[in-house]
């Protein structure tokens, strides 16, 4: 983001040296503008037109204000490379996170059915808990880590690994629902998830902005390796109506932003990551 005065220079770049644990090859691009420039509110509420609808539990959650100061945690996010890495780098985290959080009834509105992004936050019918033996992100009796915020993020370690960023780890262990009580932090929880890499898989940063180019196993450089990072059940099996809609997702927020889709958009025919 663009800053005027040494203060906030200097206040801009204590936000990189913080955040560089969360994700690798921070590239940040201060001389070609920031998200804002991107992403202003009225393309935001453009993009997601259902988001308030009476039909969506969500409604009244998300706000582009919320999303804006949870991007100050992650200032490499949508100021790496060039201006149409971050016009697609914002595509993809919208494609993904509006798929994750669609619903609502009357899905084919005049407008079209992939604009019912943003409608939850918080997984319906968990057919689990996603609790996982960790000695380091211990679950609490009775709790329940299903998806919640943008990302649906979901399972203790994720939690916990997201909690220990912002000084809260043993608050979100011990009730994971504070993430949907604070928008803010929902925010903040999709973005940790988007910038950090989990080993064997790229964070989905590194993928959009050119800093990670494929490996031995055959997946290359694109959309499509966002979708096996994120839910590695959808790839490898052929055509897939769930890959489809996040496709669908990201290339109209791609053609509303003015960008080409780039190259490998799917993971039909990619090797999925396991847990």
């Amino acid at each position: 983001m663009r800053f005027g005065g040494l203060a906030i220079s200097s206040l801009l770049l204590s936000y990189v040296l913080l955040c560089s644990c969360r994700s690798s090859n921070y590239n940040v691009d201060t001389t070609s503008g920031g998200l804002v420039d991107i992403l202003t509110k009225p393309m935001f509420e453009k993009m997601l037109p259902n988001a308030n609808n009476d039909s969506c539990p969500a409604r009244g959650f998300y706000t582009y204000e919320a999303f804006i100061a949870a991007a100050k945690s992650y200032p490499a996010f949508a100021t790496t490379g060039s201006h149409e890495v971050r016009k697609r780098e914002v595509a993809a985290f919208f494609g993904q996170t509006s798929l994750q959080t669609a619903g609502g009834i009357g899905w084919t509105p005049s407008i079209g059915p992939y604009t019912w992004g943003y409608c939850n936050k918080k997984e319906d019918s968990p057919p689990t808990d996603y609790c996982q033996p960790n000695p380091s992100y211990p679950c609490a009796a009775g709790r329940n880590y299903c998806g919640r915020g943008p990302m649906l993020l979901s399972g203790n370690y994720n939690y916990g690994k997201f909690g220990k960023t912002i000084g809260r780890k043993n608050d979100l262990l011990q009730n994971p629902d504070l993430l949907i009580k604070n928008v803010t932090m929902a925010f903040e929880s999709a973005l940790w998830f988007w910038m950090t890499p989990q080993s064997p898989k790229p964070s989905p940063h590194d993928v959009m902005v050119g800093h990670w180019h494929g490996d031995e196993e055959g997946r290359y450089p694109g959309y499509g390796v966002v979708i096996n990072i994120i839910d590695h059940e959808e790839c490898g099996i052929g055509a897939d109506t769930r890959v489809w809609d996040r496709i669908e997702y990201y290339q109209r927020y791609c053609d509303m932003l003015g960008v080409g889709y780039g190259k490998n958009t799917d993971c039909y025919g990619q090797s999925p990551y396991r847990d």
